[in-house]
Order: structure tokens, then sequence, then C-alpha cells
């Protein structure tokens, strides 16, 4: 079942900005929960997705249609702050997101 697969509770937080007399403000806020599947990708895959100009780190799956923009909205896991490297990729009845993990 596809429910045993993706298990793991991630936050996805959107992009808020705001303009103030000393510049803009920008705030990460929480936008959902959804339940997904983080898969951290091989030698192989991040070769791959080099030569395509994008760093990347993991593949996050989710169920179903999930909207998510670089520079708009980041993902969070367990503390760790994902960043989306592509647009997400919709699969039929699951998304799928290539992502860069923060450093810190």
């Amino acid at each position: 079942m596809i429910s045993n697969v993706l298990r793991s509770r991630v936050q996805i937080v959107e992009k808020s900005s705001t303009m103030g007399a000393l510049g803009q403000t920008v705030v990460w806020a929480h936008s959902a929960y959804r339940f997904a599947r983080i898969i951290p990708l091989d030698v192989r895959a991040v070769a791959h997705y080099q030569q395509l100009d994008t760093q990347s780190s993991h593949k996050i799956i989710f169920r179903g249609e999930v909207d998510i923009q670089i520079g708009q909205h980041k993902i969070v896991h367990k503390g760790t702050t994902y960043i989306p490297q592509q647009s997400a990729k919709h699969l039929g009845d699951a998304t799928e997101v290539i992502v860069l993990e923060e450093q810190a």
C-alpha cells in the first residue's frame, strides 16, 4: 500500500514578503502538512542533475498533486529544511520534487 511508503510527515512552508521602512522582510510561514517519502539520491542521480545545472541531494514523493514552486516553498522534516531545485513533477497519483538539503 502507498500509505506504508509515504509515512514521513513533512511541513510545507511558503514565502511571504512585506515591504517596510527598512526594506523587504521575508517570512517563511506554515502552508500545509503532507505525508511523503524522502529518498536520498545516489551518486549517479546527483551527477545526472549536476549535468542539468542543478544541485540536489534528495527526492521527495507526495501522494496526489502538490503545488511546490522554486523560490516560493521549502519542505521541513524533523528540523531539516529542503529547498526545491525543480518545480513539482506530477506523475499520475503522485508528485515528485527534487530538493537540496539546506546547510546550516
